[in-house]
């Protein structure tokens, strides 16, 4: 029974290491399933009589439920991965790395990861003597957290990537053809302009432009998307997607228009 109940104990910790590692803070237990759905990790950091910071972990496709802080602001910062987040009446958004959202006094809203990221945040709530830290309402229904996104404005993306010299051939062969099915059958693909460094050729380049992110979501799951992805992993040496801003939307579209 002692070796049964060591094993059982062993597991557990192992499985709670594991969480930890992939976190910047420590995450010590389980949220429960009654106020969250899939999972969530927290770890209360720091609390005082008037504010407490908390640090969290959702797992990809889990949130917390509908809810508001009586008389009290929270500080939402997204530390890594994709989240959503959404105030009742208003579009939900799409958050990244480096983001920061505070949520007034009483607001209803929510917030959890992506169905394709896991994500770590953490969050500053003033702490309001008498009333209580969160009001929990109702649970977010896959029709809230599937709906899309609304954008005003394209996505612009320069990618910048490192290819192994050794595979230089091979992953221009997957560059183009991805870059042309994506184009030629993607309606929200507007863009995908690869280029080759003249100094080193080892050093691509790739303007993505999408009509939204919603389209940019579907993009990445085509499964000529997902075939360049996987068949690339070990020809890449670095890569990054700094999202570009337009300084001027509405010339950049006279550029494709010229071209009919």
């Amino acid at each position: 029974m002692k070796r049964k109940l060591f094993h059982i104990m062993f597991a557990l910790v192992l499985s709670v290491t594991a969480v930890a590692q992939e976190t910047i803070f420590p995450t010590k237990f389980t949220a429960p399933a009654e106020f969250n759905t899939g999972k969530v990790h927290i770890s209360v950091l720091s609390r005082s009589e008037h504010q407490m910071t908390t640090n969290f972990l959702f797992e990809r496709g889990s949130r917390n439920s509908w809810h508001y802080h009586p008389n009290a602001t929270q500080v939402l910062m997204v530390l890594s991965g994709e989240a959503y987040y959404q105030e009742e009446g208003k579009p939900k958004q799409l958050l990244r790395k480096g983001d920061v959202v505070t949520t007034a006094p009483n607001v209803r809203h929510w917030n959890g990861a992506t169905p394709w990221s896991d994500c770590e945040c953490m969050t500053v709530s003033d702490l309001v003597p008498g009333e209580e830290h969160a009001v929990q309402l109702k649970k977010v229904t896959d029709e809230e957290f599937t709906s899309p996104i609304k954008h005003e404005t394209m996505i612009v993306r320069l990618a910048e990537i490192e290819v192994y010299p050794e595979h230089l051939r091979e992953y221009l062969k997957f560059a183009n053809e991805v870059d042309r099915q994506s184009v030629e059958r993607e309606p929200g693909v507007i863009c995908l302009f690869p280029m080759q460094s003249a100094e080193d050729s080892t050093q691509i380049r790739i303007l993505e432009i999408y009509a939204c992110e919603e389209a940019y979501q579907s993009h990445i799951k085509t499964d000529h998307f997902q075939k360049y992805k996987q068949g690339t992993l070990h020809m890449v040496k670095s890569l990054k997607l700094p999202t570009m801003q337009p300084l001027d939307p509405e010339t950049m579209k006279l550029i494709f228009n010229k071209q009919r």
